[in-house]
C-alpha cells in the first residue's frame, strides 16, 4: 500500500489549536427536534457544537432512546447531548447512560458522553465554548483532594473541625487550623477565581450541601436558588459565590447533587454562578458501596493522566467489569447513577507533578485480513492498579484512538481482559495481591478487522506510505502542555532511536533506542529531560532513525 503525506503544518504558538476533534473522531449531538425549532437560543448552542467538533446533528420527536439506530451508524466516539433543563431529569441522565452502552452487542460503553445544560442558554453556550483547561490548583470541602499529583491545592476536613490541608506551588502538604464553620472560608476561596477543581462530599441533596458530616453541628450549607450558589454560615448572612474561572465541580460522595429536579438544582446553580464549565454528581443515593465517582481521580490524577470526561467513561467500565465479576460490592443502580455536564470532548486534564502510575503502550501491526494489536503497560512505581477502595485505584482501561472492528483476544498475562471496540481493560491486580514492582509489565494482544487507521493517521494522511520505508507522525495535541503522544510506523523489524532536542540541536531525550518489530507505534513524552526536570516552553523537535534514514519533526510546548 502506499501512503501520501497531505500536510504537517505547525499549529501556532500563540494558543490551542483550536480545531477540538474535528476530523479525528467522530463527534454526534443529540437534541430534540423541538428544541431547535422552538428555540433558537438552544440551537445556537447545537450550531457551536457542531462547528467546534464538525459534529453530526442527531434528532429525536419524544425519547431521547429514538435515535439509537442513527447513533450505530455514526459510531460516534462523543456525544453531546443538548437538553433543556426542564427536560434534563434524573430519568433523562438514566436513559443517556443506557442509551451510550446500546451502540453495539457488548454490554460496555460505546461512547464518551456530556450533557450539555444551563440555567440559561447562554450558560450552555459558554461551557461548550472554549477547547479546555489544566487543573493545577484544588480546594476541597473533604479530606479527599489528591494533593500529592497537583501543584496546589486545600483541601478541608468534613468530620474533624478546623482541620485542614495546603499545599503550596513547589512545597510539601502541611496541616493547619482553620474555621470551625468553613462555609465563608470556602465561598471565599472560590470567588478568588484561582481553584481548577471544587471536591465535595457529605449529605447532599438537589439544592444543598451540608459541610459538617455526619450532622450539621456547627457548619453552614451551601445552597442553590434561582440560578445562583450561596453559602448560608451556622450564623451571620448568606455568601455568594460568584465565580467566573473554568472549573470543575465534583460531587465526589454527595446524594442526588447532580439531579436537576427544578430551576433551583445545584447543577444549574453552579454552572450558572460558580464558574462550573464540567460538573458530575450522583443522580441517586451515594453510599458505602457507591463507586460510579470514586474512580474518576484515579484515571485522571493518579492512573493515566485522562481527561475528566474520558475518567468518568473509564470508570464507568470498569464499575460493569467489577459488577459482573464480582470484584467490588456495587448498586444495582450505581451504574447509571452518575452524570456529567458539559462538552464531552473538553480538554480538561490535570498538569502533572509525577508520572501516571503505569505508562501505556500500543502496537499495532498490520495483516493480510485482520491486524494484531498489543495494549502493555508498564509500572512507572510500585503500586495497585486494580479496586483497592471506594475512592481508590481502578483496573487500567486504556482508550483507543481507532476503533477496533470485531476483536478477537490472542493472549493475555493479566488475571482476565476485556477489549471492545474503543478500549481495552485489564484486571491485573487484585486485593491481596503484593504491590506490582516498579518495571512490572502486563500486556493483552488481540487481533481486528483491518485496517486500524489512528486519529492521528487520519488528520494528516490520505493513503499509505510505500513498505520501504517507514512514518514518523505529527505528535498530538500540538500544541501541548504537560504531555504529547508520538506515532510511527515501521514497516520492517529494526533498531529505533527516537530522541527529543531543543532548536539549538541539544539534546533534551531519549525516549527509544532498541529493536522494534513492524507496525504502528505510539509512545508519550511527558515533557521531561533525562534527568526527570520538566523543560521550558518552547519549540522543540524529535527525530526518528530506523534502518539507515531518518525524519524530523516539530511540536510546541505551552506551558
Amino acid at each position: 500500500m502506499r501512503r501520501t503525506l497531505l500536510f504537517a503544518a505547525l499549529v501556532s504558538a500563540l494558543g490551542f489549536s483550536g480545531t477540538g476533534l474535528a476530523n479525528a473522531h467522530p463527534y454526534a449531538i443529540v437534541v430534540r427536534e423541538m428544541t431547535i425549532d422552538e428555540y433558537p437560543e438552544w440551537k445556537a448552542v447545537v450550531d457551536a457544537l457542531q462547528q467546534k467538533h464538525n459534529g453530526e446533528i442527531v434528532t429525536y420527536s419524544t425519547s431521547v432512546g429514538e435515535v439509537v439506530d442513527q447513533l450505530r451508524q455514526i459510531a460516534p466516539t462523543h456525544i453531546a447531548f443538548v437538553v433543556r433543563p426542564e427536560e434534563a431529569s434524573s430519568t433523562y441522565v438514566v436513559k443517556v447512560s443506557r442509551l451510550t452502552r446500546q451502540l453495539d452487542d457488548d454490554p460496555y460503553g460505546d461512547a464518551i458522553w456530556g450533557i450539555v445544560t444551563g440555567y440559561t442558554p447562554e450558560d450552555a453556550l459558554r461551557i461548550v465554548s472554549i477547547d479546555g483547561f489544566r487543573v493545577r490548583n484544588v480546594l476541597a470541602g473533604t479530606g479527599a483532594g489528591w494533593l500529592p499529583y497537583v501543584k496546589q491545592g486545600i483541601t478541608t476536613s468534613e468530620a474533624d473541625y478546623g482541620r485542614m490541608w495546603v499545599k503550596e506551588s513547589g512545597s510539601e502538604i502541611v496541616e493547619i487550623s482553620g474555621p470551625t464553620d468553613r462555609t465563608e472560608f470556602l465561598v471565599e476561596k472560590l470567588n478568588t477565581n484561582t481553584f481548577d477543581i471544587f471536591i465535595t462530599s457529605g449529605h447532599a441533596n438537589v439544592d444543598n450541601w451540608q459541610l459538617h458530616y455526619p450532622d450539621p453541628g456547627l457548619e453552614g450549607f451551601f445552597r442553590s436558588w434561582e440560578g445562583q450558589v450561596y453559602g448560608d454560615p451556622y450564623e451571620g448572612p448568606d455568601v455568594p459565590v460568584n465565580s467566573t474561572n473554568p472549573k470543575i465541580y465534583f460531587g465526589l460522595g454527595n446524594c442526588y447533587i447532580g439531579r436537576i429536579a427544578d430551576m433551583n438544582s445545584m447543577v444549574l446553580a453552579w454552572i450558572h454562578s460558580g464558574g462550573a464549565y464540567l460538573f458530575t454528581g450522583y443522580v441517586t443515593l451515594e453510599g458505602e458501596h457507591s463507586y460510579q465517582l470514586g474512580g474518576i481521580p484515579a484515571y485522571f490524577f493518579v492512573q493515566s493522566h485522562y481527561t475528566w470526561p474520558e475518567a468518568f467513561f473509564a470508570n464507568n467500565q470498569a464499575l460493569l467489569f467489577d459488577r459482573e465479576n464480582g470484584i467490588a460490592e456495587i448498586f444495582s443502580f450505581d451504574k447509571d447513577g452518575g452524570a456529567l455536564y458539559g462538552d464531552p470532548a473538553l480538554d480538561v486534564r490535570v498538569d502533572p507533578v509525577r508520572d501516571p502510575l503505569y505508562e501505556t503502550q500500543i502496537t499495532v501491526s498490520p495483516g493480510t485480513e485482520r491486524d494484531t494489536v498489543t495494549v502493555k503497560i508498564r509500572m512507572n512505581e510500585e503500586g495497585t492498579p486494580g479496586f483497592n477502595g471506594k475512592w481508590g485505584n481502578r483496573h487500567p482501561v486504556i482508550l483507543f484512538d481507532f476503533r477496533a472492528e470485531d476483536p478477537q483476544i490472542e493472549y493475555t498475562d493479566a488475571y482476565e481482559a476485556v477489549v471492545t471496540e474503543n478500549f481495552a481493560l485489564m484486571y491485573v491486580w487484585k486485593q491481596g495481591d503484593p504491590l506490582l514492582g516498579e518495571g512490572e509489565e502486563r500486556e493483552v494482544v488481540f487481533t481486528a478487522t483491518g485496517p486500524i487507521v489512528t486519529a492521528v493517521e487520519e488528520q494528516h494522511f490520505v493513503d499509505t506510505v510505500s513498505p520501504s520505508t517507514f512514518v514518523l507522525l505529527q505528535n498530538y495535541p500540538n500544541p501541548f502542555n504537560s504531555q504529547t503522544v508520538i506515532s510511527y510506523r515501521l514497516s520492517d523489524e529494526t533498531h529505533v532511536i527516537l530522541r527529543v532536542y531543543d532548536v539549538n540541536g541539544r539534546l533534551v531525550r531519549t525516549l527509544v533506542d532498541g529493536e522494534q518489530s513492524p507496525g504502528y507505534h505510539t509512545l508519550a513524552w511527558n515533557a521531561k529531560d533525562e534527568s526527570g526536570v520538566e523543560v521550558a516552553s518552547g519549540v522543540y523537535l524529535y527525530r526518528l532513525r530506523a534502518g539507515g534514514l531518518s525524519s524530523t519533526r516539530r511540536m510546541v510546548l505551552l506551558r
